[in-house]
């Protein structure tokens, strides 16, 4: 990941990452390319992320045996915004403003046990924070079967790369870009919020 000296992200990579975080696995499986669009849960630590995939997509069904191991990479693709050329003091190029960030690892597959433990925390993650959440353990067994359909993995991080590219090059136009991103879309918005807490 190209990532120039001035769009390096302000606090240790490792602390960007959300407990959970949605975003692509990607991965070079028999002479071609697979993406799957998923959740992905990391340990306390960031060393290890665990996520699971429907036993019919496309990537699962290439990966094979309970053997299978393969280099993975998940990118989290956060908010972008266009940053029109008209918003700077003096003539420039447009670009765009955004956040990313790329893992890199070894994918390796889970067992059974695993991968229901797996699914277990998942869902507490989100259902804990319900005001009638509904946690792993209240499901009926008809509703946990249906684990049965998706295959589970790990990825032994390896690597952790982000850019937070925020006008941090044009100190003298930041205050317009600012200002235009607040009255557009609200992706644009959250760009626009990241920016005031990055000057």
């Amino acid at each position: 990941m190209y990532v120039p000296k001035h769009f390096e992200p302000s606090k240790p990579v490792n602390t960007l990452i959300e407990e959970v975080c949605f975003g692509t696995l990607v991965e070079y499986v028999d002479g071609a390319l697979y993406a799957a669009h998923i959740p992905l849960h990391f340990d306390k630590n960031r060393k290890w992320a665990y996520g699971h995939l429907a036993k019919a997509n496309e990537l699962a069904a290439k990966w094979g045996s309970e053997n299978s191991k393969n280099d993975a990479l998940f990118v989290i693709s956060g908010p972008s915004a266009y940053i029109s050329s008209s918003w700077y003091a003096t003539e420039e190029v447009p670009t765009y403003n955004y956040t990313a960030i790329q893992v890199k690892g070894t994918r390796r597959l889970r067992g059974r046990i695993e991968t229901d433990d797996d699914l277990k925390r998942l869902v507490n993650y989100y259902e804990q924070k319900e005001p009638k959440g509904l946690t792993y353990d209240k499901y009926s067994p008809e509703t946990l079967s249906q684990s049965r359909g998706v295959v589970g993995f790990s990825i032994e991080i390896t690597s952790i790369n982000a850019i937070e590219k925020l006008s941090q090059n044009r100190k003298e136009d930041q205050k317009t870009i600012i200002e235009q991103l607040e009255n557009r879309c609200p992706e644009a918005r959250r760009v626009a919020e990241l920016m005031n807490k990055n000057k």
